[in-house]
């Protein structure tokens, strides 16, 4: 197959007579495959997160941009969710009601957030800690360095350091 592609590369071969040759055997292979396998039914996970609109326990579903919150009483109740990833026992550093959350740019690129959004705009790229800074009194957030991941202050004026950093560098120091 290989060679035959380096030839529909090169010009030598046209593409249509080697696709037809190819795909034909491979059709009645997978229908003979879907047969054999019937058809797939996904189980959907039940939650305790409660439907506003109808009261049933909403359900977790897979669609094509990945999980979420869905009612089981599709078609009359079309209420969903999307389903968040909280970090445990962090509460929103802004307002202090929300959990914080989990969330995805269009590019995939990880951030997080309050679960109250629009009402509280908090965002941050770096993970909050849960704790405040004792020094500026901003949030303390979980930082990625060579050595792992450190503890530091979300504000980068601020000379807070924290005593496990402070007697790493001293050790640093004195070698």
């Amino acid at each position: 197959m290989e060679k035959q592609l380096d030839d529909i590369e090169e010009g030598d071969s046209g593409w249509k007579k080697i696709i037809y040759d190819f795909y034909t055997p491979f059709a009645k292979e997978l229908e003979e495959a879907e047969e054999k396998i019937g058809p797939v039914e996904l189980v959907d996970e039940v939650t305790d997160e409660i439907c506003e609109k109808c009261g049933r326990n909403m359900v977790i579903k897979h669609g094509r941009y990945g999980k979420f919150l869905a009612c089981p009483g599709f078609p009359a109740c079309r209420n969903t969710k999307p389903l968040l990833n909280t970090l445990k026992e962090v509460k929103c550093p802004k307002c202090g009601k929300g959990d914080v959350v989990i969330r995805q740019t269009k590019k995939k690129k990880k951030f997080y957030g309050c679960s109250l959004f629009p009402a509280c705009d908090f965002t941050s790229w770096n993970e909050p800690a849960g704790q405040m800074c004792p020094i500026c009194g901003m949030t303390l957030v979980k930082k990625q360095n060579r050595s792992g991941v450190r503890i530091a202050c979300s504000n980068d004026q601020c000379t807070f350091i924290p005593i496990a950093d402070s007697r790493e560098d001293a050790e640093m120091d004195e070698s």
